[in-house]
């Protein structure tokens, strides 16, 4: 189980990647080819669906490497106990946040779900494949909270465990701006002029 959710988590990655990368891409060349009037006429449509998936998913993917904003400044002042309760009624609050959003989203596929989806219904596509974004990544979204508070719960009593240290990205963020550099003591005029 364990494997194939890491299998799940890469698959999902590489999708965010390469969704980005092809709105990107399709973008830019649009622009270009309609300096040429030879513009591609599906291209604002495949963008649109690419930008809804691409977001949904990434959400996931932030969530699960706690990449979400989110301001620690009063928490990191209790103990790691109290933390983890608060945390993890943060998840619950999250997926209540979900469910609703999924039910909005189900409705909205019942009601635009068949229509055309502008040039790309040429394809077979229709506006359904948009909005089931919403519902498909928010169930993911939950999943993923879940696992969050699973985590926090098995690890309750261990003080030093934190979901930040599971996904240790020191080459990421701006918490580690900086970290690779020798700090420079600027009461010191001859180090600051080294610099």
């Amino acid at each position: 189980m364990n494997k194939a959710y890491q299998y799940y988590c890469r698959a999902e990655e590489i999708l965010v990647g390469a969704g980005f990368v092809v709105i990107v891409l399709l973008t830019f060349l649009n622009a270009v080819l309609r300096l040429f009037d030879m513009p591609i006429i599906y291209a604002d449509d495949l963008s649109m669906l690419l930008f809804s998936w691409t977001a949904f998913l990434g959400a996931d993917v932030a969530m699960r490497h706690i990449r979400l904003v989110g301001m620690d400044m009063v928490t990191k002042k209790f103990p790691p106990r109290t933390r983890k309760l608060i945390a993890m009624g943060v998840y619950v609050a999250i997926i209540v946040i979900l469910v609703i959003l999924i039910r909005g989203g189900l409705k909205i596929m019942n009601i635009n779900g068949n229509r055309p989806f502008n040039t790309l219904a040429y394809f077979g596509i229709n506006y359904g494949a948009v909005t089931a974004a919403l519902p498909v990544c928010g169930v993911m979204m939950i999943i993923t909270s879940l696992i969050k508070i699973g985590k926090l719960i098995l690890h309750f009593k261990e003080n030093e465990f934190t979901l930040k240290k599971e996904f240790a990205d020191t080459d990421l963020g701006e918490e580690n701006a900086g970290m690779d550099q020798t700090p420079v003591d600027l009461s010191d005029a001859e180090e600051v002029q080294k610099q």
